[in-house]
């Protein structure tokens, strides 16, 4: 896994199966601009950023562009859904177009027992969503300096 911070302030993480470009807005609202597939090093940085936001702001609020996401791993969900089960301070609100992902989420919602983990197919509602919680919120593209070399 590679990391490198980027000079708009945000951070990313990649390696040769998966990228993730994370946005701090502030006030525990964070966006995490994804593509390809999520493993378990992918979500060791997903708990890091929520363990720092929930130390900062008393809350995690991930907005996910997943979008781009082909898949998420069994290590991934996992590891995820024990960790936002253990932090009732965490949600998350994911853009998606896979069917496949929204029933990942719903599945989530069962193991948590609420409504924590929930999909957006429609980017507007999603970005809307995001402005509720810090009004600076803006869906920003996976912006990738030239130099990177990601796989």
């Amino acid at each position: 896994m590679n990391s490198r911070n980027l000079d708009d302030g945000s951070v990313i993480h990649f390696d040769s199966q998966g990228i993730v470009q994370i946005h701090d807005f502030g006030r525990g609202v964070s966006l995490h601009v994804r593509r390809g597939i999520m493993t378990l090093d992918f979500a060791r940085h997903v708990i890091d950023d929520g363990e720092r936001q929930i130390r900062t702001s008393g809350r995690y609020v991930l907005m996910v562009d997943g979008a781009e996401t082909k898949m998420h791993t069994t290590e991934f969900r996992e590891v995820m859904t024990a960790w936002f089960r253990q932090h009732d301070a965490a949600v998350v609100h994911m853009l998606i177009k896979s069917r496949m992902l929204e029933m990942a989420l719903n599945v989530a919602n069962l193991v948590l027992g609420d409504g924590r983990a929930r999909a957006y197919f429609n980017p507007e509602v999603w970005e809307s969503i995001g402005r509720q919680e810090v009004p600076s919120f803006i869906r920003r593209p996976l912006s990738l300096p030239a130099d990177l070399k990601t796989g």
